[in-house]
C-alpha cells in the first residue's frame, strides 16, 4: 500500500500564460486531475490525497472560492463511481453548497475499490491541531499519538508528496502524522503536468533511501 499526497498549485498562473480565465484554468486542473488519479492507479498508489484548499484560499474572493470549489467538486461527480471518495479538513470554511454536494458524492462513491481519492480542505496545521485541542478538551485524560492520529486531516501516513507550481514550501499543507513523507518540488504548473513528468517525480520519490530516523542498513 502507497499513499500520495498531491499540492496542485499553479493554475492561476496557467490561466495568465495561456490568456485564458480563471474558470477555464481550473477546468484544465480537473482534466489533469482525472488524468493523474489514473497514472497514479497504474502505480499502484492505493491512496491520493488532494490538498483540494487551505484555509488562506477561502479568504479570497468568492468568486474565486466557488471556481475552485465547483472544479474540484466536478473531479468527483466524474470518478466517483470508480474510486471510494472521503474528505476532511478545516470543513466549517468550506461553503454549505460545495461541502452537501461533496458528502453526497462521498455516500454515493465506491465503497469496494481498491483506491482511494481524499480531498483535504481548508488545510492549515494551526487550524487543525487547535480544532482536535478544543474537540477533545476536558474529553479525554492524556492525548496519545493513536488519538491525534484518529482526528488528523490525513488519516493514514503518507509516503510521497508531489508540489508543482515551483514553489519549495509546504504553505501549511504539511500532513501532521506523516513526519517522514518524501518530497518532490516541481516548477511545473498543474495543467501542464504529464506523465513522463509524474515518471520522474515518482521515480525520484521510490529512489530515496528511507531510515525513518535510524542508521542505513
Amino acid at each position: 500500500m502507497t499513499t500520495l499526497m498531491l499540492l496542485p498549485d499553479g493554475m492561476r498562473r496557467w490561466s495568465q500564460a495561456h490568456g485564458v480565465s480563471l474558470d477555464d484554468g481550473y477546468t484544465a486542473m480537473a482534466d489533469k486531475l482525472i488524468e493523474f488519479m489514473g497514472w497514479a492507479k497504474e502505480e499502484g498508489i492505493t491512496t491520493l490525497y488532494v490538498t483540494a484548499s487551505s484555509a488562506a484560499n477561502h479568504s479570497r474572493p468568492e468568486s474565486a472560492v466557488i471556481t475552485f470549489m465547483e472544479a474540484f467538486n466536478d473531479v468527483v461527480k466524474r470518478c466517483h463511481n470508480d474510486c471510494n471518495f472521503e474528505f476532511s479538513g478545516s470543513l466549517d470554511l468550506v461553503p454549505d453548497l460545495h461541502l452537501t454536494e461533496l458528502e453526497a458524492l462521498r455516500d454515493k462513491s465506491n465503497k469496494e475499490s481498491e483506491f482511494t481519492l481524499h480531498y483535504i480542505l481548508g488545510m492549515s496545521l494551526s487550524h487543525e491541531v487547535v480544532g482536535i485541542f478544543n474537540k477533545l478538551n476536558g474529553k479525554i485524560p492524556v492525548m496519545t499519538e493513536e488519538i491525534l492520529a484518529a482526528n488528523a486531516y490525513v488519516p493514514k501516513e503518507v509516503d510521497f508528496l508531489i508540489r508543482t507550481g515551483g514553489a519549495i514550501r509546504m504553505s501549511s499543507f504539511f500532513p501532521l502524522m506523516s513526519p517522514y513523507a518524501e518530497l518532490h518540488f516541481s516548477s511545473l504548473l498543474f495543467p501542464d503536468m504529464t506523465r513522463a513528468d509524474f515518471d520522474a517525480a515518482l521515480q525520484d520519490l521510490r529512489g530515496r533511501d528511507r531510515r525513518f530516523g535510524g542508521y542505513p542498513a
